[in-house]
């Protein structure tokens, strides 16, 4: 053999030696229970990410304040000629209240995404380009083509002819691992009130959206069994609601909201009543029906706030007071006044040109009688008023003055 021949077979023992020694020490980790494995392992990155995440999960949510935000549109001719009360008119209001950081997150590109959908029905990257699509859009009752234009003061809404559409964003609760957006949205459409309300889930801890298959399963029998515990649920409040029966529902509402206790199941207006309706779950009745994942966040959340500031939605005619034709028109009332005892005041010294005034006996006797009582003083009565004196002698007069007509004799 070889020198070349004796160092490969020595380096290729070698080789052997170590696959036979990691392959004996990694049966003695799998036996002792602490293997692992290598796809499950994490990337640095991915859990520097995770322990900053949770190190801010106590941070608060921020806010935007209160923002609203008015467009007022109307038709450019009447329906029927002469009467501008039948002109149609598209009043539009926006309120909101949008998140700006969540749980110290401030880059929130998916959750405006999902609100933004919601809200305002349209694509639009940020917040503020998407309402001024919605409000630069009047809804009105019928077509009008490129008939209308916009006005700054509140046009007045009218039966038929009127349309005052609203869209309300605000935090509905928040805790430790979840947030809940609330969406309302209001509509007169000239006849009725159309309401509908619409939430949004967020996990604050992994910064993502929750959607309904998030929290719910989407088994056919479990949505069943879940129709059917919604009904039951239905007929408890039947009991307590008089005449005002609730219809049993046919299918389990798309729109939940997930709260501290339960779930809220948000069933539209006509579908089980005339308005909309909330039919509420506890946990406890939900677990069969809820998803492991969900199941996991519910055990982890603490911390649970309940916003307490509800937006509510304009008035159908919200023109202030001052600003009405009718209040503005109306002639003043006529109130009893003392204005007049305060001639020497100078207000009413030209009291001569008022010649309805200067006719009336009336108010000649009540101006002097006021006159003299407050610049002159007060002459005797006609009752007599007794001095304490003795009645006196016949000659003299009451004054105590002799009388010229009596003489001596």
């Amino acid at each position: 053999m070889t020198k070349k021949n004796l160092i490969i077979v020595i380096i290729l023992l070698s080789v052997i030696d170590l696959v036979a020694a990691g392959w004996y020490m990694s049966r003695r980790i799998e036996a002792s229970g602490m293997s692992q494995s290598l796809f499950d392992q994490r990337d640095s990155t991915e859990n520097i990410a995770m322990a900053d995440t949770i190190i801010n999960a106590s941070q608060a949510d921020e806010f935007d304040d209160l923002q609203h935000n008015t467009y007022y549109f109307i038709a450019d001719n009447p329906t029927v000629a002469g009467d501008n009360s039948t002109r149609y008119t598209s009043i539009k209001h926006v309120k909101t209240r949008w998140p700006k950081s969540i749980n110290g997150d401030k880059e929130l590109s998916e959750l405006n995404k999902e609100l933004i959908s919601k809200a305002f029905s349209n694509t639009q990257a940020k917040m503020k380009d998407a309402r001024y699509v919605y409000l630069n859009t009047p809804t009105f009752n019928k077509p009008m083509g490129d008939d209308y234009h916009k006005v700054t003061t509140a046009p007045k809404i009218v039966p038929t002819y009127g349309n005052v559409s609203q869209v309300l964003v605000y935090p509905y609760m928040t805790s430790q691992r979840m947030l809940v957006m609330e969406i309302d949205k209001v509509e007169y459409n000239g006849h009725s009130n159309i309401q509908n309300s619409m939430f949004v889930h967020y996990d604050r801890q992994n910064q993502r959206l929750l959607s309904r298959m998030d929290i719910l399963v989407t088994d056919f029998e479990k949505e069943n069994k879940l129709l059917k515990a919604l009904n039951k649920k239905i007929d408890e409040l039947n009991k307590n609601r008089g005449d005002n029966k609730l219809q049993h529902a046919l299918n389990a509402p798309a729109e939940i909201c997930c709260g501290k206790k339960g779930i809220s199941f948000q069933f539209k207006q006509g579908t089980i009543s005339p308005d909309p309706v909330e039919v509420f779950l506890d946990y406890e009745k939900m677990e069969p029906y809820l998803t492991k994942d969900f199941k996991r966040l519910l055990k982890d959340n603490e911390d649970f706030t309940i916003y307490d500031e509800k937006i509510k939605p304009e008035p159908i005619n919200s023109t202030p007071k001052s600003a009405t034709p009718a209040a503005a028109m109306a002639p003043a009332k006529k109130t009893k006044s003392h204005q007049y005892d305060n001639y020497g005041s100078g207000k009413y010294n030209n009291y001569k040109k008022y010649k309805r005034y200067k006719k009336s006996r009336k108010y000649r006797n009540n101006y002097n009688n006021s006159y003299k009582q407050k610049y002159t003083t007060p002459t005797r009565t006609k009752q007599k008023r007794y001095s304490g004196a003795k009645r006196k002698s016949g000659r003299y007069g009451y004054a105590g003055q002799r009388r010229s007509k009596h003489r001596r004799r």
